[in-house]
């Protein structure tokens, strides 16, 4: 017990030390003639040589980082200059200011597509840029070298002073966040490389794409990388990159940006890019390209690339929101049955044509689950179209192994609110029924009958949404299901 003890006290001293030698930020309180206050931390190079000039790095924090307790901001990117590597070969000092809680680094909000950016700064701005100017005469700071970097609160702080004063930093370099396109050209001469990634539902990917393209449209040539499947910690990666630095400290106040990365942007996967033309597509009808789905689509199918061994031999549900929705309880409901949930929300029997080979047919599945034509009613597509994709569905199949047993359901019922009439539904049902009349390879089940209530159209006890079953609808369809997988000896009764 005592060695224990003395085990862990010395773990306590270690990680105390590590702290306080390792982070080497300085903790510091500015205070103004106003006598307003800014809690900040100071990096200084490992070693100062008198006479010599350094760069700065203002580091920005994002909006989880605020406070008073002079910490919290050294959470994310500032641990990139206390790399042993780094300090010597960039040497600089680091400016971390925090923001306090319930304030901005910029008054501009942060969900839309767009901002307007306010006369002056924010009064936590004021403060930094006040601190800023007190730097040169109490220390070494080289005023042609002054960088600044911010995550999300601080990517929109970084576009904010970029902006208003191009002529005062040597470059910037902004993640997840955003500005206002507007006043962008301001920025045109000053060296930027940017991050974002394409699904942040914090901050619109939009938002720098839009600033970008301003200070392009301006004859700027700012540098972007924009990631995939990040959502809003981009910075992770961002701060990761291996020429940042190097091109940081590359960069003078005045000076263009002649830096040639070596590093190629990000690049999406071919299996999670959809198409942006129909041209040369299988099938018919529609196949939507809504920001939602795009990332709903790479999300999804970026996912399922991972898991090609590991769902190989598997019952493949294919379907849309339906089947998505059943989620990971999929498996629970066919007890023993090895299943994979090939669902996209919001996806056309067009858009299971084009995506079939990677997500369905490279798993050699054991069988095929197919409920699909929901949304092809709702964006206009005619019965007949949506019937003959369905038909491509099932010749692909048979080419692929026509011994594979392909259970094939029926169009659930919806409501006319929905865009989705119980004539269209039935048309479409007795369409695809006439297809799978004949065809040995497949079982038809009438998931129409067995949940429309007496006008024809969905329950809302099962269907509380009128389209998605809840629980009470996805038993039920598991129900519809067992007989068939046991008939067809994929699973025990």
């Amino acid at each position: 017990m005592n060695s224990l003890r003395i085990l862990t006290a010395w773990i306590l001293v270690v990680s105390a030390l590590s702290v306080a030698r390792g982070q080497d930020y300085e903790p510091r309180v500015f205070a103004n003639p106003a006598g307003a206050k800014l809690p900040y931390r100071w990096l200084a190079p490992a070693s100062l040589e008198p006479g010599r000039k350094y760069p700065l790095v203002l580091f920005l924090h994002g909006a989880g980082e605020r406070g008073n307790n002079n910490s919290a901001q050294l959470v994310h990117g500032t641990k990139l200059y206390l790399d042993a590597a780094n300090r010597t070969k960039f040497p600089c000092f680091v400016l971390a200011p925090q923001c306090p809680a319930g304030k901005q680094w910029v008054d501009m909000p942060w969900g839309g597509d767009k901002g307007t950016q306010p006369p002056q700064p924010s009064e936590p701005m004021k403060l930094v840029l006040e601190l800023l100017d007190t730097l040169p005469k109490a220390t070494q700071v080289d005023l042609d070298r002054i960088y600044v970097t911010g995550l999300s609160m601080g990517g929109y702080g970084t576009w904010d002073l970029i902006t208003r004063f191009p002529d005062r930093f040597a470059a910037g370099a902004p993640v997840c966040g955003g500005g206002d396109e507007n006043v962008a050209a301001r920025a045109a001469k000053v060296p930027i490389w940017a991050f974002h990634s394409d699904d942040d539902g914090v901050v619109k990917v939009i938002r720098t794409r839009n600033m970008l393209a301003a200070i392009r449209a301006a004859g700027g040539q700012p540098k972007y990388f924009e990631y995939f499947g990040l959502g809003h910690g981009s910075w992770g990666r961002a701060y990761s990159e291996p020429e940042l630095l190097p091109w940081m400290f590359a960069q003078r106040r005045g000076q263009p940006d002649t830096f040639k990365l070596q590093t190629k942007p990000p690049e999406l996967p071919a299996v999670a890019k959809l198409p942006e033309s129909d041209e040369g597509l299988p099938g018919a009808g529609p196949l939507r390209r809504y920001d939602w789905f795009r990332n709903l689509w790479r999300q999804k199918r970026m996912t399922w690339a991972g898991r090609v061994q590991q769902d190989k031999g598997a019952v493949v549900f294919l379907g849309d929101s339906i089947t998505q929705g059943w989620g990971d309880t999929l498996g629970n409901s066919f007890p023993g049955l090895k299943v994979a949930n090939r669902g996209i929300s919001g996806d056309t029997t067009r858009g299971m044509l084009y995506r079939l080979k990677e997500d369905v047919l490279d798993l050699a599945p054991r069988s095929v689950v197919l409920l699909a034509g929901t949304n092809d009613i709702e964006e206009k597509a005619t019965p007949e179209v949506i019937a003959g994709n369905v038909k491509l569905l099932l010749a692909a199949f048979k080419a692929h192994n026509p011994k594979m047993p392909v259970i094939l359901c029926q169009v659930m019922p919806s409501h006319a609110s929905k865009s989705r009439s119980k004539e269209t539904i039935t048309k479409l049902n007795e369409l695809v029924a006439a297809i799978a009349k004949g065809n040995d390879q497949v079982t038809l089940v009438d998931t129409w009958t067995v949940f429309a209530d007496a006008t024809g159209n969905a329950k809302k006890e099962e269907f509380p949404d009128l389209l998605h079953p809840n629980a009470a609808g996805y038993k039920k369809w598991a129900e519809a299901l067992k007989p068939v997988l046991s008939q067809l000896k994929l699973m025990t009764p």
